[in-house]
């Protein structure tokens, strides 16, 4: 594990939430994290909390606690998360840009971090049709794009956001 090192801009990150299936779980966001029950709030910043340890800030080294990111799109198609990948739940997930921020820490295929802005949906995945909400919704909810997992890069560099490539690491 290593720290980030100190950057102004946000570090890039590929991320795939649930989609709020229902109006009632669409009260508390659009977006849940996949293995929880935990909405991020449209149109605001998420800051990662460890109801386990109320006494540190995540992310903690000896911890779990942290919003995780794959450092790019390929590395989350190949952990097997990816939206349409294996039907069922995966068929009602979305995968996005997410901008991290405050303490970040770098694993060998993505990231844990202290809080995070949804930047951009991707088009991949199940068509809008089987989503329910369509991306476009989504995006503007959050102040987000919608981009191809494709332009990952060029849109990270038209938005500032830091990519790292974990060849370097």
């Amino acid at each position: 594990m290593m720290q980030a090192p100190d950057y102004i801009n946000r570090v890039a990150g590929v991320r795939i939430w649930r989609v709020a299936p229902n109006l009632w779980a669409q009260l508390g966001g659009l977006l849940w994290a996949p293995g929880m029950k935990e909405p991020w709030a449209t149109g605001e910043e998420y800051h990662a909390s460890c109801p386990g340890h109320p006494d540190h800030v995540p992310p903690d080294p000896g911890c779990c606690c942290g919003i995780y990111a794959f450092y790019n799109a390929a590395l989350a198609k190949e952990g097997g998360y990816w939206p349409g990948i294996g039907g069922g739940p995966y068929n009602r997930v979305a995968a996005g840009v997410v901008g991290a921020a405050g303490d970040v820490e770098l694993h060998d295929h993505g990231m844990k971090a202290e809080r995070a802005t949804v930047e951009a949906i991707f088009t991949d995945g199940v068509p809008d049709e089987e989503l329910p909400i369509p991306r476009q919704e989504i995006a503007s909810a959050y102040g987000a794009e919608v981009v191809d997992s494709a332009d990952f890069e060029e849109f990270c560099d038209a938005r500032a956001l830091v990519v790292i490539d974990p060849a370097g690491l």
